[in-house]
């Protein structure tokens, strides 16, 4: 099947086709994740409730490559159809799964989560190329799925809100869809007792001082600044500031500056793309942005969004807060060496 076009993939997620296996892939790593649970669960409602799930992550196949041959092909001990959940690698065995998927139908359902996958990865092409597979894109959520994201999170809790206070909302929301979930239901958790969040509600849990300090991190590590980013890290999360936004903050300038990156690919100047952003960059904001993009070309943004959506993605798995922080720490570090070296 060729790759499923983003207005069918609700529909593909809420009443899976009978394919033997599916590919969800992107950039939007908390996307993947969620993407693979739903449908896993309505995969499991589809077989009457009745299946056995196993999850392999790409270190069981190194271990034993046969596997996940053996999890397709076998019966489960009571008759039960098995949904397998694959986190796929670099060392996935991609010519035993092109082979695997010669010799259908399966004993299970197959679901792989990758990252972000080009064009010509072997891994996307098998499964786009492929009449019994589905292949599923991930990318970060346009305005509309946002506000779609909203009235999901927000409906069951029987909580309102104005739609100034929405389009408010919005702007804080949309590098990872994970940490935006997660921040609309701290929201919640907030306005429990009265049952509508307002503006002051947003900018009160969302939007803090601690912005400030984000942003000094952010334009110091993307200027190539990597001691006063450090420094500026440390003295935040000593102060109590969470990981989270950090992530969330670098990840929402990283898809700016790569969508600035693509205008400028396309024939824009640089100066037209910063006094063209929205909302509008203002005085030193601007001219760290048209710093930054002198910088990081567009192809270096795309390696830099993935590796910083991997090690969030990572780090929230481990929950736990120290390593968290030792990879943020690495993370901010390689960034800012990068960009440094781009200076000289």
């Amino acid at each position: 099947m060729v790759a499923v076009k983003n207005a069918d993939i609700a529909r593909l997620l809420s009443n899976p086709d009978k394919f033997d296996a599916y590919l969800i892939y992107g950039p939007d790593q908390g996307l993947v994740t969620e993407r693979a649970a739903t449908l896993s669960k309505n995969l499991a409602v589809h077989s009457n409730g009745s299946s056995e799930q196993v999850k392999l992550l790409n270190e069981d196949l190194s271990t034993n490559p046969e596997r996940l041959g053996l999890d397709l092909k076998t019966i489960s001990m009571f008759g039960e159809r098995k949904i397998i959940r694959l986190e796929a690698g670099k060392d996935l065995p991609i010519n035993t799964l092109e082979t695997l998927l010669k010799d259908t139908p399966f004993e299970a359902d197959l679901i792989i989560e990758a990252g972000d996958l080009k064009k010509t990865a072997k891994l996307r092409k098998l499964f786009e190329n492929n009449t019994n597979t589905a292949a599923i894109a991930c990318y970060t959520d346009t305005t509309a799925s946002l506000h779609q994201l909203v009235k999901d999170v927000l409906e069951p809790n029987n909580i309102t809100i104005t739609k100034e206070a929405e389009k408010h909302l919005v702007t804080h929301l949309g590098a990872d869809r994970a940490l935006s979930r997660a921040e609309l239901e701290k929201l919640c958790l907030y306005v429990q007792d009265k049952k509508e969040i307002t503006i002051n509600d947003i900018d009160t849990i969302l939007a803090d001082m601690s912005q400030t300090a984000i942003d000094g991190i952010i334009t110091n590590t993307l200027l190539g600044n990597p001691q006063n980013a450090l420094k500026q890290l440390s003295r935040s999360l000593d102060s109590g500031l969470n990981s989270a936004p950090i992530f969330l903050g670098l990840l929402r300038q990283l898809h700016q500056l790569h969508k600035g990156a693509l205008s400028v690919n396309a024939g824009q100047t640089i100066y037209n793309v910063a006094k063209t952003q929205r909302p509008p960059l203002y005085f030193e904001r601007r001219d760290n942005f048209i710093k930054q993009l002198n910088l990081w070309q567009e192809d270096h943004l795309a390696h830099a969004i993935n590796k910083t959506q991997q090690t969030m993605t990572a780090a929230r798995k481990r929950n736990n807060q120290s390593l968290e922080t030792s990879e943020l720490e690495a993370l901010i570090l390689s960034l800012a060496n990068f960009s440094k070296q781009r200076t000289r």
